[in-house]
């Protein structure tokens, strides 16, 4: 490492100054990252080659068509969706079910890899492939070409089909989609898109003709419209040889229909829409300024998009001063400019307003976008966002050659299907290194006239039915909406802040032992006031480094009246900020640095994490040093952020997510009050904000309670001074350790409860096995298998073989904190007259593995799984640094990580059916039903 690193930064020293001499003309062309090869077939199909090797032996492929629910005819809508599920239920070359099977055993899991999208405009399946064999490779492309033009679309399996999508749109039922299908046809405005849902009709769904369902495939799956995207561990040659000879075949229909681009057309006229629903979640404000789509050319266009997010930014920033504000007129609230459909953008300010204060709320949103038109931006404003975006510019690049290919295939699809900016981390930087410095003020403010505009706007408000009576009206709101003009402004007053979070440095700790691990290359040193710290230095980053300090006691500490205030003592802090600064003035200083720090208080342990890199390594140090000594009271702080979340609680009793959500978490808390989180407005008046300081000043008193990993691109040499000064000088006692309580929070057995809530006909089944059983990192990783092998059968029995389910999962662990515990769950949603039918078949499936054990196949398809994402893992920070996290608060060897190839290639047969039967048992079952509130058993 002391060696790499300084030639690495050597390097890139001169090539940032060797880009930084760059002119450029905003007239020229974007071009492509220059790694990424593209090419066209004769038959009009689009390719992208990049050869990426992280990871290793796997191709990220993809397939995008440039059609979608908008090519839909009236007969078909639903079908582009319906014709997206059929590509994975045979083909010329993979019987129905066998692709699938097939990909499983390679290690490429259904649902989490292998899955695709349908939208308004477009079409994506997703592959990736492992390469470490040409079969598998060769197959993979055999896949795409099926996906492309070999669908085989039988008629029974299209019928078996249209249950699976109905659960699907079952599944997205509920306030959401209610309240977006009555104020999307108000935002696309006499449009196509207003009336082509990718969801489709499910009367079409159930009911369409074979042949509409093959008329869409053959009009629509034609090469002129695709692309072919291939990111990954193989040489662009081959690649591009292997999409030359499976894909060049393919041939457009005669007479196809016309690719036809629609538009959403505008309107002089100022729209209001307001819905209300019994299950609204509080009063929510949706603020739109339509424009045309801008288009993603030329770097004059590549510099509009830079100017429209630092406008965006800079009002969110000043509407967060704003919410912070004793009786603010919103709870809380954001601004960007952004894209809704194709040919549609959009300026908006959205936010959450209390009961009372919809027309306040709204107020406030035009005065702040009529304070810019007036006034525009400070200097200080803009440099805090030129230093943001100069950051995550330079961030990218000196990641350049770290980026793993899942990252990068989605830029190329979206250059295909939208035209949008795909070049490199080289060009970015460069650019931004030119362009951004040159910014000016009136370059932003400019914006204000054209974003914030006077006609074209949609206002739509929800709110639940219960506030129905006590809203304006829509023509007072359009009133407010149209006076924007007269509004009288002041200009925007900013304080002047330091750049320092420390005026003096601590005094310096020492070290006073060091030990190294050669094993997993681990340094541990112990510091003079007990604390631990171990630094991980790897290489899979350049510019990353990861960290947890952490203790054990938490909340279990504090007797049942301190409760709530001890849940909330973290909370507290993270709401009032540290030392010298509120967290709207620490977010200004640590504008344009890689600066995360998160103090969290849980039941059982008290942590601070977050990320950094080595540039800003002390201030990171710094910031640590400050949550653990210098926690800030600030009452009035306080009480905005209680009066908000008593409304949003207030707002929230009504959603049947909520109530469900409630209901579960007393039944699994056995009615311990310790195991409850806060659903009323009492119980947050039970919160002392004296205690909860208290509280928290008592978890991080002692810094011989905290162990400390650091994992990334860690210099040893430089940063231990460092740690040595801010860690190292925090107050500690190595006598006064401290251990949590066990506080008993053990779910009930044996036990069954319905839910009755909400007015969609839909159900959630959860089987929630748990016991206690002594802790092994070998039985671990078989309850783990038994998780994947049982959802691999209840995907293909319960969605499948029956067509009852959209999605089903199952998964499995052992614990060790409070005491040594499994628990394993099994949850699917459903239609309530399928409950009982769904769960016998869910019980058919345990029973066959308790009785047969797993079938040999499946056994080798989660194995392949395992051993494919843990070859991935171990070249991750985040992988090392939960592995050793873990072992290190949990007692474990530091090596112990090691061991993890073993313990996941060595999983038997015999020890998935002795899992089976040793853990799911129905005396140790929890089972919670949730059925509509109308429903009758």
């Amino acid at each position: 490492m002391k060696i790499f690193k300084p030639l690495f930064f050597l390097f890139l020293l001169g090539t940032l100054q060797s880009l930084s001499y760059a002119q450029v003309n905003l007239d020229a062309l974007v071009p492509l990252d220059e790694h990424v090869k593209i090419g066209r077939l004769e038959n009009g199909l689009t390719y992208y080659i990049q050869h990426n090797p992280k990871p290793e032996n796997k191709l990220e492929l993809r397939l995008a068509l440039k059609a979608g629910a908008m090519q839909e005819d009236e007969r078909q809508l639903g079908l582009a969706h319906f014709v997206e599920h059929m590509a994975f239920n045979g083909s010329e070359h993979f019987e129905k079910n066998e692709l699938i099977s097939y990909l499983q055993s390679i290690g490429v899991a259904f649902g989490s890899d292998l899955n695709a999208y349908t939208s308004f405009d477009e079409t994506v399946y997703m592959l990736p492939i492992p390469t470490d064999e040409q079969e598998k490779l060769t197959n993979g492309f055999q896949v795409m070409r099926d996906w492309a033009g070999g669908l085989l679309l039988n008629t029974e399996d299209i019928d078996a089909e249209r249950g699976i999508v109905v659960e699907e749109w079952r599944t997205g039922q509920g306030v959401g989609q209610r309240l977006r299908d009555a104020y999307l046809p108000v935002l696309l405005h006499e449009s196509r898109y207003a009336q082509r849902m990718p969801i489709g009709k499910m009367e079409i769904i159930r009911n369409a003709a074979d042949a509409l369902v093959r008329k869409f495939y053959k009009d629509w799956y034609r090469p002129e419209l695709m692309a072919v995207v291939a990111v990954g561990d193989v040489p662009t040659e081959k690649v591009e040889g292997l999409i030359k000879e499976y894909f060049s075949d393919l041939e457009n229909p005669e007479n196809a229909p016309a690719r036809e681009y629609y538009d959403v057309p505008g309107h002089k006229e100022n729209f209001v829409k307001i819905i209300t629903d019994e299950e609204a979640p509080g009063i929510q404000v949706q603020l739109y300024y339509k424009h045309k789509a801008k288009p993603s050319i030329n770097y004059g266009d590549y510099k509009g998009r830079i100017l429209r997010t630092m406008f965006g930014g800079m009002i969110t920033q000043r509407l967060d001063e704003i919410r912070q504000q004793a009786d603010a007129p919103f709870i809380f609230a954001g601004a960007r400019y952004g894209n809704l459909v194709k040919p549609l953008d959009f300026f908006t300010i959205s936010g959450v307003v209390g009961p009372g204060k919809l027309k306040e709320g709204l107020l406030s949103f035009i005065t702040e976008n009529q304070r810019v038109v007036d006034h525009g931006f400070t200097q200080s404003e803009l440099d805090r966002v030129k230093r943001s975006l100069l950051n995550s510019a330079e961030k990218s690049f000196m990641e350049k050659d770290k980026v793993e290919s899942r990252t990068l295939v989605g830029r190329y699809v979206s250059h295909f299907l939208n035209q949008s900016f795909a070049d490199g981390p080289e060009n970015r930087y460069r650019f931004y290194q030119e362009i951004i410095p040159e910014i000016t003020l009136d370059d932003v403010n400019r914006l204000a006239d054209e974003l914030i505009r006077n006609d074209n706007i949609v206002l739509i408000v929800s709110a639940p039915e219960k506030d129905k009576e006590s809203l304006p009206k829509k023509a007072e709101l359009i009133e407010v909406l149209e006076s924007a003009a007269s509004i009288q402004t002041k200009p925007y007053k900013e304080e002047l802040l330091r750049d320092e979070l420390l005026l003096s440095k601590p005094k310096k700790g020492e070290v006073i032992d060091q030990a190294y691990n050669k094993e997993v290359n681990v340094t541990t040193v112990t510091l003079g006031n007990g604390m631990k710290v171990y630094f991980k230095p790897t290489d899979f980053k350049n510019n990353e480094i990861i960290f947890t300090a952490s203790s054990k006691g938490g909340t279990s500490l504090y007797p049942l009246e301190d409760h709530y205030s001890a849940n909330y003592s973290g909370t507290a802090i993270n709401v009032m900020g540290i030392g010298d600064f509120s967290p709207s003035q620490l977010k200004k200083v640590l504008a344009g640095r890689n600066v995360q720090v998160t103090p969290n208080i849980s039941t059982y342990s008290e942590r601070i994490t977050g990320a950094t890199t080595p540039g800003d390594f002390e201030m990171t140090l710094q910031l640590i040093h400050l949550y653990f000594t210098s926690p800030r009271m600030d009452q009035s702080l306080w009480d905005v952020f209680i009066g908000n979340q008593k409304n949003q609680l207030e707002s929230a009793s009504v959603n049947p997510d909520f109530q469900f959500n409630k209901r579960v978490n007393e039944i699994i808390s056995n009615g311990n009050p310790r195991g409850r989180g806060i659903y009323t407005a009492g119980q947050l008046d039970s919160i002392s904000l004296n205690k909860s300081v208290q509280i928290y000043k008592e978890r991080f008193a002692n810094a011989a309670d905290f162990n400390v990993l650091f994992t990334g691109n860690i210099d040893i040499e430089e940063m231990l001074p460092l740690v040595t000064q801010y860690l190292g000088s925090l107050p500690g006692d190595s006598s006064k350790r401290e251990n949590f309580v066990d506080l008993g929070l053990t779910p009930p057995q044996d036990r069954k409860e319905t839910i009755k809530v909400g007015m969609d006909e839909k159900s959630q089944v959860i089987l929630y096995f748990s016991g206690e059983t002594a802790y092994d990192l070998a039985k671990s990783q078989q309850l783990s298998y038994l998780g994947e092998i049982l959802t691999i059968k209840l995907i293909e029995t319960l969605r499948e073989e029956i067509g009852g389910v959209y999605g089903v999962g199952a998964r499995g662990s052992l614990s060790r904190i409070p005491e040594e515990r499994f628990n394993f769950s099994i949850s699917f949603p459903c239609g309530p007259e399928a409950v009982e039918k769904l769960t016998a078949a869910v019980w058919e499936q345990i029973r066959k593995i308790q009785e047969e054990g797993p079938d040999e196949a499946d056994l080798a398809k989660v194995r392949e799984t395992k051993r494919l994402d843990l070859e991935e893992n171990l070249k991750r920070n985040g992988f090392w640094h939960g592995q050793l996290n873990a072992a290190i608060n949990g007692g474990l060897p530091l090596d112990t990580v090691l061991g993890a190839e073993g313990r996941v290639l060595g999983v038997t047969a015999l020890e998935v059916k002795q899992a089976a039967n040793e853990y799911l048992q129905k005396p140790y079952l929890l089972q919670i039903t949730k059925y509509p509130a109308n429903f009758k058993e």
